[in-house]
């Protein structure tokens, strides 16, 4: 989720991004020198907009902490089957779980995998892979997120589908 951001001109004289993010692990910023993307990081920031976000990676010096760079956003809602995604979302209930059940949309070529962790009671937990094939976007998230007795939904590309390029 975009928390905040601010502008900036770069030494040859073009703007750019230093955008404040979260996410379920916690807080970080980044820097986005796309020009194109300047004046959509004003509006997702405006609306604290939760975005998929293409990121370089580079270690300038071996003592200094990474630093991120955007090199592209999407907000989650446009997020399409087109890349492996995981849907994610604690069900406290059974009623609930009917009703997520119905959220879904089972397709043939959906990349889409849906697992959730089931309250049992008692501190007890059960997590559930539900199948491999939904189609996944940011609108079902929304929608899932809604539904009384679900929480900590998270819609994220599959871990290990990521295309990494070590910058040095």
């Amino acid at each position: 989720m975009v928390e905040g951001m601010n502008k900036g001109r770069t030494k040859r004289g073009g703007e750019f991004v230093r955008g404040d993010f979260s996410d379920a692990t916690g807080q970080f910023s980044a820097a986005c020198f796309e020009e194109s993307l300047v004046p959509q990081f004003e509006r997702w920031a405006k609306e604290g907009e939760c975005l998929l976000l293409s990121v370089e990676l580079d270690s300038p010096n071996p003592g200094e902490p990474p630093r991120l760079t955007v090199r592209g956003a999407k907000p989650l809602s446009q997020v399409t089957g087109r890349m492996p995604m995981r849907l994610q979302a604690d069900v406290m209930h059974t009623g609930a779980l009917n009703e997520f059940r119905l959220e879904l949309a089972e397709g043939s070529e959906a990349p889409g995998e849906v697992v959730v962790r089931l309250a049992m009671g008692d501190g007890q937990d059960a997590t559930v892979r539900l199948g491999t094939k939904f189609q996944l976007d940011g609108e079902l998230a929304e929608r899932v997120a809604d539904i009384d007795g679900i929480e900590n939904v998270r819609l994220e590309p599959v871990r290990g589908s990521a295309r990494l390029k070590l910058v040095a």
